[in-house]
């Protein structure tokens, strides 16, 4: 016995006009065409499963206060040193 259970996705509207697209052509419900959609996704590989790649990495001199903040937050840090010398000017 298959039991099915209803419930509430919330779908950005170009991915929805997708699936509608697809049902449309292939004259099925959408219902299958998103429970088929769901089996390919979750039956593919993980990204976790793929193999690793090392990548060479460079020192670039970073001052030791900036280090292990991500690129937004050393983006932000220096433009705000640099309004801090406009200022002093």
């Amino acid at each position: 016995m298959v039991l099915f259970m209803r419930t509430t996705l919330n779908i950005n509207d170009a991915l929805l006009d997708e699936l509608k697209e697809r049902a449309r052509q292939d004259k099925r419900p959408m219902t299958k065409i998103v429970e088929e959609t769901l089996r390919k996704g979750l039956s593919a590989t993980s990204p976790t499963s793929a193999p690793k790649k090392s990548i060479r990495t460079y020192a670039v001199g970073i001052k030791p206060a900036y280090q292990g903040m991500s690129m937004n937050q050393l983006y932000d840090q220096l433009e705000s040193e640099d309004q801090f010398k406009v200022a002093e000017e």
